[in-house]
């Protein structure tokens, strides 16, 4: 579900030659210079708020400061995603034990983070449907208020997090993992790509110059967070996450 302005409205898809004649005169340069091919698909905006979009957007504002719900243009929630939490929420509940997920997003509220990724590339994600790859941002807050709104007085899981898995990774001992490996290499090339590995799960968006490696750090990108049953404590790793 897309919210677009105040008025809550979602973004579905449609054909550019079903709002051409629709569209006033004025278009920017950019659009003069780079007109879009007739019938192409395009995001337009709902008529009016969708009952998907009356359900799910202030469950996702809720607790949020009033200035920060006014300053939102756009907001993106992932229904599935929400279920599939709640879903490992129930069975931790019921079996005990814990569930980890990490993957690259924000605490949120997540705006506009759509993109397709085609040949490494990236591209529109209206461009030929079904050829590229779709990606989103994960809203690890909204996977937290999950678990929150299940039981606020003291159901039987809490959530952690989430953390950077830079946080995460050394709180559970990368630093003397790498010393560990980089001892059994035997070349000094291999003990390069061991350190190298090592700096992209924990670095930033660059690489050190001196990295052996190329590519962007997933150290701060990509967020951590977890379910534990309700009395094993805070996981390795969490400590400096909110529960």
């Amino acid at each position: 579900a897309g919210h677009g302005g105040k008025e809550g409205r979602t973004l579905p898809v449609a054909s550019r030659a079903s709002q051409s004649e629709s569209k006033d005169d004025s278009k920017s340069n950019h659009e003069d210079q780079n007109p879009p091919r007739k019938g192409a698909l395009e995001m337009v905006l709902s008529p009016g708020l969708t009952p998907a979009g009356a359900l799910l957007i202030p469950k996702r504002l809720d607790g949020l400061p009033s200035e920060e719900k006014e300053g939102l243009r756009q907001l993106e929630i992932s229904p599935r995603t929400l279920a599939i939490w709640e879903r490992v929420a129930e069975r931790v509940e019921k079996h005990g034990g814990a569930a980890l997920a990490i993957d690259y997003g924000e605490e949120g509220p997540i705006g506009a983070s759509l993109q397709a990724i085609r040949d490494h590339k990236f591209v529109d994600v209206l461009e030929d449907p079904g050829t590229s790859d779709l990606s989103t941002y994960v809203d690890f807050g909204a996977m937290r208020q999950v678990v929150q709104r299940r039981d606020p007085t003291g159901g039987g899981v809490t959530s952690h997090g989430p953390v950077s898995q830079r946080d995460l990774l050394f709180g559970l001992g990368i630093e003397k993992r790498l010393h560990t490996l980089i001892d059994q290499c035997e070349t000094t090339t291999q003990a390069e790509r061991v350190y190298d590995a090592c700096a992209r799960l924990v670095g930033g968006d660059e690489l050190a110059e001196d990295s052996a490696g190329i590519g962007p750090g997933m150290g701060f990108r990509y967020k951590a967070i977890a379910i534990v049953s309700k009395g094993l404590g805070t996981p390795a790793g969490f400590e400096t996450g909110e529960s």
